[in-house]
Formats: C-alpha cells, sequence, structure tokens
C-alpha cells in the first residue's frame, strides 16, 4: 500500500473510532483530527511518515 493511502486509511479509522463518543466529543474530536491532518498535508515525506507513525501509535486511539 503505498503512502498516500495508509494516510487516508488511518484518517478514517480515526473517524470511525469516534463514532462511538458521545455527540459533543465525537464533534470536538474529528475536527481536531481534520485540522491536524489539513496541516500536515503539504508537509515533507519523511514529517509526513512520522506524523502518520505518531498517530497510528498514539494510545487512547
Amino acid at each position: 500500500m503505498d503512502h498516500a493511502r495508509k494516510v487516508k486509511v488511518l484518517y478514517k479509522t480515526i473517524l470511525r473510532l469516534h463514532r462511538g463518543l458521545p455527540a459533543a466529543l465525537q464533534e470536538m474530536g474529528n475536527n481536531y483530527v481534520k485540522d491536524e491532518f489539513k496541516r500536515h498535508k503539504n508537509c515533507s515525506p519523511v514529517e509526513s511518515q512520522n506524523f502518520t507513525r505518531e498517530w497510528a501509535e498514539r494510545p487512547n486511539h
């Protein structure tokens, strides 16, 4: 799987996990995730790999 596809799968997985939260927390979490991914959309390949690795390894997600 190429890197762009991995990022997309990670993004959708996080949003799917948020579905189990109460509505207000789900909205807050989704907004946070969307903002973080948008801010890193044009980062370097090394930064992108670090970013996705850190999100994938985060506890509580």
